[in-house]
Formats: structure tokens, sequence, C-alpha cells
């Protein structure tokens, strides 16, 4: 109990392999090396980088995301979040996974590959397919 009443480091990082059915919280960066996660809640006051799969779960990310590979072939709900002044970067999308960028939200209904989304100077949400 006294130890989470300890103040969290300005300046922390998280880094590893796997996650499942966990939960991260950072007020840096938060790297996922590995294979990726599955059913996990993450909170980033950095950046987020997964080079595996995220399945399942939500991201949230104050500078940005960078993801390999979000959702799953059954649609499985993936959410992820960054504020209105950052982008995410997926290189592969699938059905059932969630974006949003400050308010505007969209929800992929197909897999979608080297997309990077962001908002436009007039605050709409725009997806850019990188061939």
């Amino acid at each position: 109990m006294e130890l989470s009443k300890t103040q969290a480091e300005s300046d922390s990082y998280i880094q590893i392999e796997n996650a499942s059915t966990s939960r991260l919280y950072a007020s840096g960066n938060i790297f996922v090396l590995g294979g990726g996660c599955i059913n996990t809640t993450i909170h980033s006051g950095g950046m987020v980088k997964i080079k595996g799969t995220l399945r399942g779960g939500e991201v949230y990310a104050k500078l940005g995301a960078d993801i390999y590979r979000a959702g799953s072939d059954s649609g499985t709900a993936t959410f992820i979040e960054v504020p209105e002044n950052q982008k995410i970067c997926i290189k592969t999308a699938m059905k059932g996974t969630t974006i949003k960028v400050g308010s505007k939200k969209h929800t992929f209904t197909e897999t979608t590959r080297q997309v990077t989304v962001a908002l436009d100077p007039s605050g709409r949400l725009m997806l850019e397919e990188v061939s």
C-alpha cells in the first residue's frame, strides 16, 4: 500500500517482449518488441510501438502509435487512440480495429495495409494508405 502512494517518475518507460491480459502504464514510451499484446490496456505519456500484433485491448498514446498488426481475423475489438496533433501508423489493420485521433473515430471493416491516420488542418480524419 505504501508503494502505491509513491509518485511515478516523470520519465518512466516500459520495454518488454510480450504482454497478455495486462495493464501497462508509463509516463514515457512503451515498446513491445516481441510477439505483441493480447487483451492488454496500454496508457503511455509518450510513444507506443508494437513490433508484433496488438490483438484485443486498448492503446492510449500521447505521442503517437506505431503498430505492426492490429486486430485479428475474427474481428476482435481493438482500440487505438492518440491526441489530435499525433498520428497512428499501422502496417496491417484488421477488421474490427478502431482508431481515434482527437475526437474523430474510424472502425476498419476490412483488412487495410500500410495505413497512416491523422487529422488534416480542418480537423477531418485522414486515412492514407501507402502502397
